[in-house]
């Protein structure tokens, strides 16, 4: 723990340097000051934990004067830590598919909602402000294809339909495997790829969804895992593949350092990860704190400027430059392109007690293996 605080304190400090004047602590509502610390578990490292140390972490310190501790917790090992009476972080984000376990197994705290100022919940949705969790960002599964294989102005694919179209546009594709089917958006692509509305795609209909799985996996040239978002962009730079699937911020990242690689949002997956505030922490307060910080339209506009995931509050677009609002998720001209994937569908019991996402990766990889 001392030597996650004394990393995160150096780091702070290099970042307070760079950090605008904007937000500075005399205006910031007084009850958002405070002392002692809040502990916050790592996002996943790299582009998205720089991210978040830029925009809201080093910040929220500078103006409220509370430290922020990150420890590198594992969502088992906090739960695990929450079991025993001692958590190991106040705060931590789970993907909002994940929720409903975590509210259901009693490891989360109501969030409160009273440090929030009235503006600032104005111009959030209520979706988005649950009584167990708050919307942290969004981000989307997309259709992908190479620019290699696609020139600028040539015909491209543009949505599942054509993904999965494998007359009109031959080639081999790069899809989610089985355990990614949730966050991959594995069965909804099949769906809408074989013609299936967006109003109608929930219930999903798993007999028409591995049908035409099984139809196209003989034309897969990558099985992309949870773990492994990189490798969708990247078997399209390799020629693995030549279209398929792949999270937005991805290609966008690559997109930036000249890779052949470019995104459609039409039909894409809208996704979401929400904060949750950890059973018995006893920082709470903190935690309230810093949730009312990061959801003011200022430090939306810049975790969004720092990586290109999509805000919560609707206010930071007037905030946000229109070339980076044109690119996010769930941005207007975006979203209603998109479709909200269904988490709370997906964590349904079944009757014989499994949920629909169990049920699905069992038989994806009996599907697949055939």
């Amino acid at each position: 723990m001392k030597i996650t605080t004394m990393k995160l304190a150096v780091g702070a400090a290099l970042l307070l340097a760079s950090l605008p004047a904007a937000a500075l602590s005399d205006e910031i509502p007084e009850n958002l000051k405070g002392t002692g610390e809040l502990v916050t578990t790592t996002g996943g490292g790299g582009a998205f934990d720089d991210a978040r140390m830029k925009a809201w972490f080093a910040p929220f310190t500078r103006d409220t004067g509370i430290k922020v501790v990150v420890v590198p917790a594992t969502n088992a090992k906090l739960m695990a830590s929450v079991k025993v009476g001692q958590p190991e972080a106040d705060l931590t984000f789970v993907s909002g598919g994940e929720v409903p376990n975590w509210v259901d197994k009693g490891f989360v705290d109501k969030i409160d909602y009273s440090y929030f100022a009235k503006e600032t919940l104005a111009g959030i949705p209520k979706e988005a402000r649950s009584e167990y969790s708050f919307r942290s960002h969004t981000y989307s599964v997309v259709p992908t294809y190479s620019t290699i294989k696609y020139p600028q102005g040539t015909k491209h694919p543009e949505n599942w339909v054509d993904i999965y179209d494998v007359a009109k546009f031959p080639g081999k594709r790069a899809l989610p495997n089985c355990g990614n089917t949730l966050y991959g958006g594995l069965l909804e692509g099949a769906l809408l790829g074989d013609g299936v509305p967006p109003e109608k795609l929930y219930p999903l209909d798993f007999d028409r969804a591995f049908a035409k799985l099984k139809q196209i996996a003989p034309n897969v040239g990558r099985w992309w895992g949870w773990d492994e978002g990189g490798l969708a962009p990247q078997s399209l730079i390799d020629g693995e593949a030549d279209m398929g699937s792949a999270w937005n911020g991805r290609i966008t990242s690559l997109q930036k350092q000249g890779a052949p690689v470019a995104l459609s949002w039409d039909q894409s997956l809208l996704q979401y990860d929400d904060w949750v505030v950890v059973k018995g922490s006893p920082n709470q307060v903190n935690a309230a704190k810093f949730l009312a910080y990061i959801a003011r339209p200022e430090a939306q506009a810049a975790f969004a400027e720092a990586i290109p995931y999509g805000v919560v509050n609707k206010d930071a677009y007037k905030l946000i430059p229109k070339e980076l609002a044109e690119n996010l998720p769930g941005a207007p001209g975006i979203g209603e392109k998109q479709i909200t994937q269904d988490y709370a569908w997906w964590s349904k019991s079944r009757p014989d007690g499994k949920t629909n996402l169990d049920y699905a990766i069992e038989r994806c990889q009996a599907v697949l293996a055939k």
